[in-house]
C-alpha cells in the first residue's frame, strides 16, 4: 500500500462552536461586572445623608449666621468623613468665619465640569449609625441672592477592598439683604 491511499479509521474531532461561546460568556460577565462597578462608584454614596439646618436664609449684609451640616452614616461600616466643600458660588457673597469642631486645613479646587469651591478638610471618622454635624459660622458679606452646593466627601471601601472618595451635595440659597 503506497503512502497516498493510506486512510485513517479515526474520526476527525471537531470542536464546534462551544470555546468560541465559552470566551464571549466569560468576556460579558467580566464587562457586566466592570460596567456595574462604575455605576456604583460614579453615583452618590448611599452610605451617607447629609441636611443642612440654617437658623435664617435671609440675613442681612455683615450679619454672621450659621449653617448646621448633619452627616449620617446610614451603612452598615465606618466611612471617613474627609472634608465638606462650600460652591464658589456661595462664597462671591458669603465668608466662612469659623467651624465647630474646627477643621484642619482649607483647599481651593477648579474643576472642568465639576466646578469651583472650597473644600474645607476633617478627616473624621464615622462609625455606623453615627450622626456627625458640623457647624459651620458665616458672614454675608454683600447683598444678594447666593445659591450652590455643600458638598461631603466620605472615603470607604467599595468591597471591603478598594478605598473610594465619592461626594453628597446638598443644595443651598442664602438671601442677603
Amino acid at each position: 500500500m503506497s503512502p497516498r491511499e493510506r486512510v485513517e479509521d479515526r474520526p476527525r474531532r471537531r470542536r464546534g462552536c462551544w470555546p468560541l461561546l465559552w470566551i464571549l460568556t466569560v468576556l460579558v460577565i467580566c464587562v457586566g461586572a466592570v460596567a456595574g462597578l462604575l455605576i456604583t462608584l460614579a453615583g452618590e454614596p448611599n452610605d451617607i445623608r447629609v441636611q443642612l439646618d440654617t437658623n435664617r436664609r435671609t440675613v442681612a449684609a455683615n450679619e454672621e449666621f450659621t449653617i448646621e451640616v448633619n452627616v449620617e452614616n446610614v451603612s452598615l461600616d465606618p466611612v471617613t468623613l474627609n472634608g465638606v466643600g462650600l460652591d464658589r458660588s456661595l462664597l462671591d457673597g458669603l465668608s466662612v468665619v469659623r467651624s465647630d469642631p474646627p477643621f484642619r486645613s482649607i483647599t481651593e479646587r477648579d474643576y472642568p465640569i465639576y466646578g469651583a469651591w472650597s473644600e474645607f478638610s476633617l478627616d473624621q471618622d464615622m462609625a455606623e449609625g453615627t450622626i456627625f454635624t458640623l457647624t459651620l459660622t458665616l458672614t454675608a458679606t454683600q447683598p444678594g441672592l447666593y445659591e450652590g452646593d455643600v458638598t461631603v466627601w466620605i472615603e470607604n471601601d467599595v468591597l471591603g477592598i478598594v478605598p473610594v472618595s465619592r461626594a453628597r451635595r446638598a443644595p443651598l440659597e442664602i438671601q442677603v439683604q
